[in-house]
């Protein structure tokens, strides 16, 4: 069992234009609180992790939640992290939820 003692939110992108009607995006809450596992990459898992094209940085175990996707962001701890590649639905049974994330800044 995974130890799910952090909380965290997924946002999703909403188009939107400011007021002189120039394209903004602002970011919404799409799931609030959910109980995750966070883990900073380390060592020899950070360097693989740094073989691709973006910079993994953690990585977020959760319950599955239905609709996430490689589009939306994940907030914690007041950060918000980039949901790199397609969130893994782990062994396809619906149970768990992996993303690999970097820190946006």
């Amino acid at each position: 069992m995974r130890d799910y003692r952090h909380k965290i939110d997924f946002l999703h992108r909403v188009k939107g234009r400011d007021e002189y009607g120039e394209p903004i995006d602002t970011w919404e809450v799409f799931k609030q609180g959910i109980w995750a596992s966070y883990d900073p990459l380390l060592g020899n898992e950070f360097f693989a992790a740094q073989t691709t094209e973006n910079k993994v940085e953690a990585k977020f175990n959760m319950r599955y939640i239905e609709g996430i996707t490689s589009e939306m962001r994940l907030r914690f701890n007041g950060q918000d992290y980039e949901i790199i590649g397609q969130p893994v639905n782990v062994k396809g049974l619906n149970r768990e939820l992996l993303c690999y994330c970097k820190l946006v800044k």
